[in-house]
């Protein structure tokens, strides 16, 4: 018999919790299978027990892009959202098959679901009869949390964004919570950063209060990379494994000083971006421009790839160093995997001590999946899930909708 309503209101302490979320490069679905204890700063802690990623499908890949550039039906939307969700559901199985255990062992899943379009707030026309202008922003998730908890018996948090953006927010990024939670140092200035596929930090000062907390996406991460990549090769290589391609090529100067000149870069926080700003649109562009200035497509793959480590970099000079001296980097995502990257960034910063989230209990590839876990048990619990700082929402907010089992 599944636990009760009340049961599933009222989960217990210690409490495992399967987080899941595939990102830009639209892979797969990162699974990992928590155990979660208390609460709040300095007492909350995550204990990652197995992680799995499950693969799409090549034809599953093709089909969200085709969604997520504006090239399907509704139909096609509808029936995709299912069948992610279906793939959603077997990364969770999978995951606490490899622990060891059973769907009812399990107390919680939380399911950020696979992007297909998130725009940030704009100073769009607004729907009032007025006529006047209204800050509108909107996001879309996919993958049905409903075939999650039908397969798995277990409950699911799902649509985390979309409360943060109702309440004016950017919806992103949600991940700098859970980095102020576990991260915050009493006596250090910290600086999270991710590179998954669109890059962003954490600003942590010692010893801070959420308020203190600065957040917001810096720019591309892989996506533009991979992009580039799948370019390159006719779609035969999917990613520049251990920079290879790009370790082959040397930094044209005149296409970097266009990318720097890229309005994102200038946007004041809080800010998000996506696909719709760096996605394959953007990099064909791009590619077809350098092709056209006979430029080694190896120099426009390495200058993609320097260029995403120094908008990281000089987000931190824009928002960060002029106010805050930070001593030291947490880097999580799969770009710190590629190690041409990471000598681009580790120049950028200098003497700046760069550590990996695997040092502090979050593999690097896990990190992501192991925040929506947490984030799903914060809002079972009725706590809040954003940063007003970091997202630019009018206040906390209790973050996702359950799907009960």
């Amino acid at each position: 018999m599944g636990r009760s309503f009340q049961e599933q209101l009222s989960p217990p302490d210690p409490m495992l919790v399967v987080g899941l979320i595939s990102g830009t490069s639209c892979d797969g679905v990162d699974a990992a299978l928590c155990e979660i204890t208390g609460s709040g700063r300095g007492s909350l802690r995550i204990k990652l027990i197995a992680f799995v990623t499950e693969p799409y499908s090549a034809r599953m890949q093709d089909r969200i892009l085709a969604v997520s550039r504006g090239e399907a039906q509704t139909e096609d939307v509808c029936r995709l959202n299912f069948r992610v969700g279906s793939t959603f559901a077997r990364a969770a199985a999978a995951v606490i098959e490899k622990a060891g255990m059973q769907p009812q062992d399990v107390h919680l899943v939380g399911s950020h679901g696979q992007t297909v379009a998130h725009l940030p707030p704009r100073m769009d026309p607004g729907i009032l009869a007025t006529g006047v202008t209204e800050r509108i922003g909107s996001t879309l998730q996919i993958g049905e949390p409903a075939m999650i908890a039908e397969q798995l018996g277990v409950p699911v948090v799902f649509n985390f964004r979309a409360r943060d953006m109702a309440a004016g927010g950017q919806g992103a990024p949600l991940v700098p919570y859970v980095d102020y939670l576990l991260l915050t140092h009493d006596e250090r200035a910290r600086l999270a950063v991710n590179i998954g596929g669109i890059s962003n930090f954490t600003f942590l000062p010692p010893n801070g209060n959420p308020e203190d907390v600065l957040a917001f996406d810096t720019g591309p991460g892989n996506m533009l990379i991979d992009a580039m990549i799948q370019l390159m090769t006719v779609g035969k290589q999917l990613y520049d494994k251990d920079g290879a391609l790009a370790a082959q090529g040397q930094v044209d100067g005149y296409i970097l000083s266009h990318l720097l000149k890229h309005p994102f870069l200038q946007r004041k926080p809080p800010k998000s971006t996506g696909r719709e700003e760096f996605g394959v649109k953007y990099a064909r562009e791009l590619y077809e421009w350098g092709i056209k200035r006979s430029v080694r497509p190896t120099d426009i793959l390495r200058t993609v790839t320097d260029f995403t480590a120094i908008s990281l970099h000089l987000a931190y000079v824009n928002w960060i160093k002029s106010k805050h001296a930070v001593g030291e980097i947490v880097l999580s995502g799969g770009g710190a995997l590629n190690p041409v990257l990471m000598a681009r960034l580790r120049h950028e910063f200098g003497s700046v001590a760069i550590h990996l989230s695997d040092d502090y209990g979050m593999p690097v590839k896990a990190k992501e999946a192991m925040a929506f876990a947490l984030l799903a048990r914060e809002a079972i619990q009725g706590r809040p899930g954003n940063l007003p700082s970091a997202t630019g929402a009018d206040g906390p907010r209790v973050l996702g909708q359950v799907c009960f089992a």
